[in-house]
């Protein structure tokens, strides 16, 4: 038959075979990786250095030591704005603030109010003794990044120090040049399960994650044609399908063999194949199709009323709020008043910086002051959440509760969370961010909080449709590898 004597609709079908069939050629093997490291995720996350971690690892407060007030160490390092993080803690033997400016760290001295610049080796392995007395802390190396920390959240601390732990896990511990603070932690067993899992599933190799624009083209040009094949092959499954007038011998499908594997594997978990590899296109937001929300330095400083920040507070008082069991003085502001949070690790307290007692963080507070971050917008309104719900809940990240829920009518459908132990601002969620939750959060990762809440079943639900998914992967290797042997 000559090629002009195709119709469209023949056309159209030859197109659809040889789309699908090279398609699967190019992205089954890595689909079928993608599956497999998933599951790995599952049950060991990326390596992270979580607050709850920071929190345990630090010593009690010593008060006695604390020599320079919040609003000393903020005149240290002049800042033009509210800060992102505001906190007193111990680094070793010698209580230290530490300020974060959207992303830039700084650290002061209590005992003494001395800028800390840079710390070297000597000095990080003393106070990395004191964290872990029972484990001896060595110098390993330092480094610029490795496969832990190409993340360019680790940049305003390279270099970095890393110490090895001698408590039989292969621990090793990364340390700030800058300020002297841990960064990042890792075990032997976390590395080599994350070579399975969260490395080969981001792509999350050294050379491309070290490249932000680099590894999103390679995310959006792997996942996208890897799901255009996952969709053509469900037009064809469908098209190949017959359940009324069947095949030789009953059978819905005409393939034998690696085909019919293909083929029934397809039609059982193909939908949730194409949902899954498009869901993670979409986490790279490609094109700009979905855009989120960040709060910036001018919003934070209408939130808490403090333009040019500065904090009121006598040492007599920052002395008070420390008890026997405070690791963390933090500070920040309400309506332009200051108040300190004192934590534990287990509760918190929050102080009146003037007068050292309980501070009101009544939710009309609350409220007034959130009324004005949204310039041009008004509150529509108001919600308090003392549980989780669909777009509030704990899963990678430990999310607070009781928080206050601002929705404002601007543009963006913007909502702010307010935790209402603190009175700090603790997210945002505009339109973008709420449907990205549905996109990729909720198709992506089975993440309704009444799964989180039954883990098994979760875990049992994500391995039934994972073995599918590795199913329609597996048999498209053998399938793409027969065909490019014959030929």
């Amino acid at each position: 038959m000559r090629l002009a004597t195709y119709s469209p609709v023949q056309w159209l079908r030859r197109w659809l075979f040889w789309s699908h069939r090279w398609l699967g050629v190019l992205t089954c093997l890595l689909c079928a990786m993608w599956f497999f490291s998933g599951l790995v995720m599952l049950y060991v996350p990326y390596p992270a250095w979580r607050d709850a971690e920071r929190l345990s690892a630090l010593p009690r407060l010593d008060a006695a030591k604390i020599n320079v007030t919040p609003g000393e160490a903020l005149a240290a390092v002049n800042l033009a704005r509210v800060p992102t993080v505001f906190r007193l803690e111990m680094w070793g033997d010698e209580p230290v603030y530490r300020i974060v400016d959207f992303g830039k760290p700084t650290s002061v001295s209590a005992l003494d109010g001395r800028l800390i610049a840079s710390v070297d080796t000597n000095a990080a392995a003393e106070r990395l003794q004191r964290i872990f007395p029972d484990s001896p802390v060595s110098h390993a190396r330092t480094i610029q990044q490795d496969q832990w920390t190409v993340s360019g959240l680790f940049s305003p601390h390279r270099p970095l120090h890393v110490f090895e732990l001698a408590d039989g896990l292969g621990t090793e511990i990364y340390v700030s040049s800058k300020t002297g603070e841990i960064v990042q932690n890792t075990t032997r067993s976390e590395r080599v399960w994350n070579w399975l899992g969260s490395v080969p599933h981001w792509i999350y190799f050294t050379v491309i994650r070290s490249d932000p624009p680099l590894w999103r083209q390679v995310i959006m040009w792997t996942a996208g044609p890897a799901a255009i094949g996952a969709v053509l092959g469900i037009w064809i499954g469908v098209l190949r399908m017959r359940l009324r007038k069947r095949y030789a011998s009953g059978r819905i499908t005409p393939y034998r063999g690696w085909m019919r594997w293909h083929h029934l594997s397809g039609l059982a978990g193909g939908v949730f194949v194409v949902t899954w590899l498009v869901s993670g296109w979409l986490s790279v937001s490609p094109l700009g199709l979905i855009g989120g929300l960040s709060i910036g330095p001018d919003d934070l400083a209408r939130y808490y009323g403090a333009g040019r920040p500065a904090f009121v507070a006598t040492l007599p008082t920052l002395r008070a709020a420390v008890d026997a069991d405070t690791k963390e003085l933090s500070f920040s502001w309400v309506e332009g008043a200051p108040i300190i949070i004192a934590d534990d690790g287990a509760a918190k307290r929050v102080l009146d910086a003037g007068s050292g007692e309980a501070a009101d963080l009544a939710e009309q507070r609350l409220k007034t002051a959130a009324a004005v971050v949204m310039p041009g917008a008004n509150i529509a309104s108001v919600q308090r959440l003392d549980a989780p719900d669909l777009y509030w809940f704990s899963h990678l990240a430990q999310r607070p509760l009781p928080v206050l829920r601002i929705m404002f009518d601007d543009p963006a459908s913007t909502w702010l969370m307010i935790d209402l132990t603190t009175g700090r601002i603790v997210g945002a969620l505009a339109h973008g961010d709420r449907v990205y939750r549905w996109l990729f959060g909720f198709v992506h990762q089975y993440d309704l909080p009444w799964l989180l809440e039954r883990p098994l079943l979760r875990q049992a639900l994500i391995w039934l449709l994972s073995m599918l998914g590795m199913a329609v992967s597996l048999t498209g290797v053998v399938l793409a590898y027969r065909m490019l042997r014959l030929r």
